[in-house]
């Protein structure tokens, strides 16, 4: 070339043709026979698809997609305000390793909370993939990255006489559904999602299928962990009956019972203002010293938090208790590992064989 550069010009099975420049001949000749090996594989890339512009790249991905309308809502905001502001204009294949661990880092020193940030890294790693897959780029970025660690908050739960107080604050129909929740850990969704022909009386058991969303009754995923099987107390199952004996085979078990406006699917929202946030405000209990205290302000989804913290207090083990749960993750469930009445067992024997302790003198 009169540039001094040596120019390389390859062809793929369909015919294609890729140049490339380079200030030496044994580059070119090296990029050359790597882009005939490839080619020689079925597996060659043309070299300027990674030209394209992230933006571009994720209007193509995006489209794409098949998630939840919640789901793509939250991702929707996380890449406009996180991700979007940094790579819009960056060519995909400029995109290394360490610009991704650098942009990480200028969102921790703006403030960022750690789980925004993961969400932010997992959506450009999964359309960096999506690149890899296509053959818009070589290799991810998105690889070995740091990532702030998300504090984990302990579950909040209540004990009995906190439990107890609430359910004395409801009205019928809540009482049921409350003791349901606390006892069997079903989420609120799965709660008022409940339908009466999932309920099996004779073997004390209980399926959790569908689930209540904002657009209406769904059915789990046959793949996913959250539909499974459930066992009920006999004090609980017997409330239910009480309950559920009127109603068809396929109804709803708890629905609204405003009058005029009885039997439509809970609103989560509503559900809180009218019937929980009201109970939780009434609600007392005596504590250990005999004084009259205020429940804890806890969310609906404390029942939940409540079912296993009893259990794994009882020596339940975290493995059951997170496929009663229906836990996608063991590490969700181990959150609840201290509450077990051996947890701190091994360190305090520790303690006490120890020939010598250290005193203060009274």
């Amino acid at each position: 070339m009169k540039s001094g550069n040596w120019q390389v010009t390859v062809r793929n099975r369909a015919g294609g043709r890729y140049s490339e420049s380079f200030p030496l001949k044994a580059q070119a000749r090296a990029w050359g026979t790597e882009m005939e090996t490839q080619s020689a594989r079925g597996g060659m890339r043309d070299p300027r698809a990674g030209e394209i512009t992230f933006r571009e790249w994720h209007d193509r991905w995006w489209d794409a997609r098949i998630v939840e309308p919640r789901t793509l809502r939250g991702d929707a905001s996380t890449i406009k305000n996180h991700v979007m502001p940094h790579w819009a204009d960056w060519e995909m294949r400029a995109v290394t390793r360490m610009d991704v661990q650098s942009w990480i880092r200028s969102l921790v020193e703006k403030g960022v909370g750690a789980a925004a940030i993961k969400r932010a890294y997992n959506l450009t790693s999964s359309i960096m993939r999506a690149a890899v897959d296509d053959d818009v780029i070589a290799l991810s970025p998105c690889r070995r990255i740091d990532l702030p660690q998300i504090a984990v908050k302990p579950p909040q739960w209540f004990t009995t006489d906190q439990a107890q107080s609430i359910l004395d604050e409801l009205a019928a129909p809540w009482k049921t559904m409350c003791l349901l929740g606390v006892y069997t850990g079903l989420r609120w969704g799965e709660l008022s999602g409940l339908h009466r022909h999932r309920i099996d009386q004779r073997r004390s058991r209980l399926f959790v299928v569908e689930v209540n969303t904002k657009r209406g009754i769904k059915e789990y995923p046959k793949s996913s962990r959250s539909r499974r099987e459930v066992p009920l107390p006999a004090h609980v199952l017997e409330a239910l009956e009480r309950h559920i004996y009127r109603l068809d085979r396929d109804s709803v078990v708890f629905t609204t019972v405003t009058k005029g406006r009885s039997g439509r699917l809970l609103d989560d929202g509503n559900w809180r203002r009218q019937t929980w946030w009201p109970a939780i405000e009434g609600a007392r209990y005596f504590d250990d010293d005999g004084e009259q205290q205020l429940v804890p302000h806890y969310p609906p989804h404390s029942m939940r938090h409540t079912c296993a913290s009893w259990l794994v207090q009882k020596g339940v083990s975290l493995y059951e208790v997170q496929h009663l749960l229906g836990h996608e993750s063991f590490q969700t469930t181990q959150r609840y590992a201290h509450l077990q009445p051996d947890a701190h067992k091994a360190v305090l024997g520790a303690w006490e064989r120890m020939e010598t302790s250290l005193t203060i003198a009274a």
